[in-house]
């Protein structure tokens, strides 16, 4: 017994030797996954209604489900043309704001459309595809929390993104592309950055990142 005893607290020592040197192998944390965020209610610049930002999915560019909610009697039109979101934290140290290009999306069904009647006292969630705006900033990400920006992008501006935009699909759908927005979303991010730095305007989130911009 004494000799079964003795083997068996050797085995005991040898296994926990090896589990001390053994390598600490951690899994690598993958990639953020997009997170609810209960951000509050703020005006959508020029318009009647309230929007709020939930959930960001993506990276440089991506898919931004935000919460528009009419607290007037009559109903409202939302149109995303020209709005963008700024993150919340310093703007001297934040990641890139977002600029929503091209048609929402329906959160219920994913029907595309470019504006969106809310009813009087109603709240309605859409998806709206979004691309960073500040070439000189690191990419936002899941975790970060947006609210809709104090005022719109200049029309010229809005509307040579847009144009840009549209081009860019047009031409993926020429190739063949089966979702031809999805496939032109580089070249959208590209001539979104060319567009925004062609002629620097201030909006609202701006730091000491943007100093060399203002020049």
């Amino acid at each position: 017994m004494r000799a079964i005893s003795l083997v068996l607290l050797l085995v005991s020592m040898i296994g926990t030797a090896f589990a001390e040197r053994a390598p600490n192998r951690q899994q690598k944390a993958g990639p953020p996954v997009p997170t609810r965020h209960d951000t509050s209610f703020k005006s959508v610049p020029g318009s009647k209604l309230q929007v709020r930002a939930v959930e960001y999915n993506g990276s440089t560019n991506g898919t931004l489900t935000v919460q528009v909610k009419n607290t007037e009697k009559t109903a409202q039109t939302f149109v995303a043309t020209g709005l963008y979101f700024v993150p919340e934290g310093d703007p001297d140290k934040a990641p890139q704001r977002l600029g929503a290009v091209g048609p929402m999306q329906m959160a219920t069904d994913g029907k595309e459309t470019s504006e969106l009647v809310i009813p009087a006292g109603g709240t309605v969630e859409v998806k709206l595809d979004v691309f960073c705006i500040d070439s000189h900033r690191p990419s936002p990400s899941p975790v970060n929390r947006f609210n809709i920006g104090a005022s719109k992008l200049p029309k010229e501006l809005a509307a040579t993104i847009e144009q840009r935009a549209n081009t860019a699909v047009t031409k993926a759908k020429e190739s063949g592309a089966a979702a031809p927005r999805p496939a032109a979303k580089s070249d959208i991010q590209g001539e979104v950055w060319r567009s925004r730095d062609a002629k620097w305007v201030e909006l609202d989130g701006e730091g000491k990142q943007e100093a060399a911009k203002k020049r």
